[in-house]
């Protein structure tokens, strides 16, 4: 069960100010689905429970609002942070109690952190657009309505396309398209939900600047930063076989995979399981996303610039680097998955506590800062 039983009976003195507790806007309020009303729900309990178990004063002036769970009062409220899965419209349940919280928040002056109004809306088109127009390096995305379109593109972008649902992450559904003859085999119901091609950008080996026989020149690669608030907080690092990066497709889900099936043959397997972490160089790809994950951003003024053409103050960002610094950005997803440490693939190998722990840390100096700059009656 959730630790997190956030209260508004008390407030920071160094907040006060002077004034008396209950004249003070000491509260951020966090909207989330509630049971059976969304997608995720019980999102991020496990940021609530760090919080409630290492910064009781910090929780204590946190309240979380689920969505029919009646009326939000705002009396007390100094920012509202939506924790909420995208694309709105598709849980209407949710979206007419979240639009009213963000208009009477607005209506008060208060800061609204991921606005139901952009999350109504939210799907790769909206992205390729903001994108394009802020000058954000990011493949450019055309809409398709069927495999016939597909030609066409052809034609724009040339081969390989990436065809992936309009409102889907982490490739959920997508297709590779390779050659013109593979278009004609294909039916409409191979395509993903709404379908949007972008052009396909290998970031591999010599053709994008990496030298023969590396781990980055062998395998695809995505990275994720994780912007909260004012925040840059790098999250992972994924190398894998397949061009759709993400921790189903990496090395380390296959070596954890072998680690499932040889565990049963005792010593032999041990042996094996060797091999198998020599062979896909597991040492290596740990190193690196240690690296990643411990020093500043790469290119953290255009995760930004990306974060604010899109109007959103809390996603994730996918990208892949290029050498001499440059990047490209795969995705940006406003509601992405943020586990806990044991939920997180080779927790120990892979040091998850302390990569979660930064997370957890981030949030708190989010909410800080929102009380902080708080608005006074």
């Amino acid at each position: 069960m959730n630790r997190f039983e956030p209260t508004t009976r008390t407030c920071s003195p160094r907040l006060q100010s002077g004034r008396e507790p209950s004249r003070l806007r000491n509260t951020v309020l966090l909207v989330r689905h509630g049971q059976g009303r969304g997608r995720l729900t019980g999102y991020c309990d496990h940021v609530l429970d760090w919080l409630g178990a290492e910064r009781p004063d910090l929780a204590r002036r946190i309240r979380l609002h689920e969505t029919g769970t009646g009326p939000a009062p705002l009396d007390d409220v100094c920012a509202v942070f939506f924790w909420l899965a995208d694309p709105l419209l598709n849980y209407p349940d949710c979206y007419e109690q979240a639009i009213a919280i963000q208009e009477e928040a607005e209506r008060r002056s208060l800061p609204v952190i991921n606005r139901p109004t952009i999350l109504a809306t939210y799907g790769k088109g909206f992205q390729a657009k903001r994108f394009l127009e802020a000058d954000i390096p990011a493949p450019h995305a055309i809409s398709v309505d069927s495999p016939s379109d597909l030609a066409g593109c052809v034609d724009r972008m040339g081969l390989p396309l990436l065809v992936r649902g309009a409102q889907s992450f982490s490739g959920q559904g997508a297709v590779i398209v390779r050659s013109r003859r593979q278009i004609d085999s294909l039916k409409p119901e191979d395509l993903p939900k709404r379908p949007i091609v972008t052009a396909f950008v290998d970031v591999r080996g010599p053709q994008a600047g990496y030298p023969a026989g590396d781990l980055w020149s062998r395998y695809y690669h995505r990275k994720r930063v994780l912007l909260i608030g004012d925040q840059c907080v790098p999250d992972s690092l994924y190398l894998g076989k397949d061009p759709l990066v993400q921790q189903s497709t990496s090395l380390f889900t296959e070596y954890h995979s072998w680690q499932v099936r040889l565990r049963p043959y005792g010593w032999i397997g041990r042996k094996a399981l060797r091999v198998v972490r020599r062979r896909l160089d597991i040492p290596r790809a740990v190193a690196l996303e240690a690296a990643f994950t411990e020093a500043p951003v790469d290119a953290e003024d255009l995760l930004r610039k990306a974060g604010s053409a899109l109007g959103l103050e809390f996603l994730a960002l996918d990208y892949a680097s290029l050498p001499g610094g440059k990047i490209v950005i795969w995705e940006a997803n406003p509601y992405p998955h943020i586990p806990s440490t044991r939920a997180n693939i080779l927790p120990r190998t892979r040091n998850s506590q302390a990569k979660v722990g930064n997370i957890h840390l981030a949030f708190a100096r989010c909410f800080e800062s929102l009380l902080v700059s708080a608005p006074h009656p």
